[in-house]
Parts: structure tokens; sequence; C-alpha cells
């Protein structure tokens, strides 16, 4: 059994096809790193980034590391590149089981990263240290907290796989289009989390996230600097050619989402990538009318209240 200590957080299968074409010959083939603001470029090869140590292993009592989770995902990433290269790339047709092999792979890509990991692990340290306070006040042995603190040691890892039957047949209901940028002046960027959930019904509020269940949701994961994965449950749907200004938005939602890297095949981004709003003076106007709405809004409550209190 091999013992793979080093484990991706966005697989090196993934990676690779954001390589540089013009990579000089005799040089590993690399990728292009920049920080959230589009600043800082690096040029990486794929399998030296977006790694942890012991990821996805598990240390089990009296029988050492266990690297089970790591190979299962390392199979379902196997399979995943032959079907991207044989027919995705060829905007072919996927046969059932390679749509549950794409199903399967776009599942594990919305758990695995860091800000997956590390949203869980906050999570549980606010459990942990409320649970800690209720059991000092209280003056008994740490027993839950000591429990819960071995929950949160394998909870990602284990969340992966626990979950990954039910994600899997729920986004198999989706529909699944495959956008296509086909410009050579534009093409798709990825990040370092380039799995992205967006309801527009749900982006002039604060309380609520998007979720898979919802009807107006839009699953969008970049596959490489040509094709951009769409999955929704609208009809949208086979492989569709994305004009410039929209392979330019899609680069800017990823942008905006990204944890702390975007990656691009190339050593050059456009700015308009990085910008909060998209350029489009209707949805500016909206945001305004929105934003004023809100303003006055909390003006006449605020006036409201004074003068009940008076």
């Amino acid at each position: 059994m091999t013992s793979p200590k080093q484990q991706h957080y966005v697989p090196h299968c993934y990676l690779r096809e954001w390589v540089d074409p013009d990579t000089p010959a005799g040089q590993e083939p690399y990728v292009w790193i920049f920080d959230h603001k589009g600043r800082n470029r690096k040029k990486k090869s794929p399998k030296n980034i977006f790694t942890g140590t012991d990821l996805y292993t598990l240390n089990v009592s009296g029988k050492g590391k266990n690297y089970s989770i790591e190979q299962t995902l390392s199979r379902l990433e196997s399979e995943y590149a032959i079907i991207f290269r044989a027919k995705i790339n060829n905007k072919l047709p996927l046969s059932e089981y390679e749509h549950i092999i794409l199903c399967a792979f776009v599942s594990t890509m919305l758990q695995r990263t860091l800000r997956h990991k590390n949203t869980l692990d906050q999570f549980f340290d606010e459990i942990i240290g409320m649970t800690k306070s209720l059991e000092r006040q209280h003056n008994v042995q740490p027993k839950q907290s000591l429990v819960l603190e071995r929950l949160k040691e394998d909870s990602h890892k284990l969340g992966i796989i626990q979950l990954l039957p039910d994600l899997t047949q729920l986004l198999m209901q989706m529909s699944v289009a495959f956008l296509c940028a086909e410009e050579s002046n534009s093409k798709f960027i990825t990040s370092d989390d380039p799995c992205n959930l967006f309801n527009p019904d749900l982006q002039w509020q604060k309380f609520y996230g998007p979720g898979l269940g919802q009807k107006r949701v839009e699953l969008t994961l970049p596959l490489s600097p040509n094709v951009l994965l769409c999955m929704s449950w609208s009809n949208l749907k086979g492989y569709i050619r994305w004009h410039r200004k929209r392979v330019d938005e899609s680069n800017r939602t990823v942008a905006r989402h990204c944890y702390e890297y975007v990656v691009s095949h190339r050593p050059r981004l456009k700015r308009l990538w990085f910008s909060k709003y998209p350029r489009n003076i209707f949805f500016i106007l909206r945001i305004f009318i929105h934003k004023f709405k809100t303003w006055y809004r909390d003006r006449i409550s605020y006036s409201f209240f004074n003068a009940r209190r008076k």
C-alpha cells in the first residue's frame, strides 16, 4: 500500500488542464497562480500546489495510518480524467456511467477544499468551546468535549465519502451543460475553490446561502480553459458556445469566489475579473436602487423608533 502523505485538495488531474501551452521544452509543465487580487504571479507545477499533509488520512487505533479515502478519490479522479479527455474535450455526449462519474467527481469537488474544511473546523471549535465552558461551570469531567474533538478530527475526511452517494444522486437529476470558450483571447480560469453555487434570487440579501435544492441555483465548475461545467434545474443542456463577455463574467465569479488563489494557463489576467460588480449599467443601477431603498427603510425605521421612545 502506498503512503501518499501530500494530498491534493484540488486534484492534480484537474489542475493539469491549465498547464501553460508555451512551457519551454525540457521544463516541467506549469500553471500560473495569483493571489485573490490577481497579484503576486508565480508559475508552479500542478503537482506541487493545493496540497496538505494527510488531508484524507485516517489514524486507525492499533493499525496506524489508513489511506483508503485518498485512494478512493484517486481512482475517481483517474476515471474523470479519462472521460474529460475522451468525451468532454471533444464535445461528445456522455454515457449513463460517464454521467455518474462526472457527478461523483463534482460531489467531491464541492466538499474537499480548504474553505469547506476550515468552515467545518470552525463550527466544531465553537461547539467544543461552548461544551467546555458548560463542563467547567457544572464542574464535570470533560467527556463530551473530548468526544467532539475526536469527531472534529475526521469529520471533513469522512464527510466526503459519507455524502458522496446522496450528493451524486442529487446532481444526476440536474441538467448538465458544457459552456465552451472558443475565442482565443478569452478563456476560463479556475481557483483553489473552483466549484461555485449561485442563486440570483438570493443576491440582494445576506441571510441565506445558495443550496442545490433551490429552483434557480446554478452550480459552475471550470473544467479547462475551454470548458465550464454548468449544472442547474433549468433546461440548459449540451455543448454551448459562450461569448467572450460571458466568459469574462464567469471568470469574475471564479475570481471573487476563490479562497486564496486563482489559476490560469496564461501569465496575464484581466482586471475586470476582480471587479466587485459586473460592467453592466443596468445591474449597477439596480444596486444603487436597492441600496437607496435599504437606506431609506432603515432611516424611516430609526425615526419611527425614536419617535415612540419620546
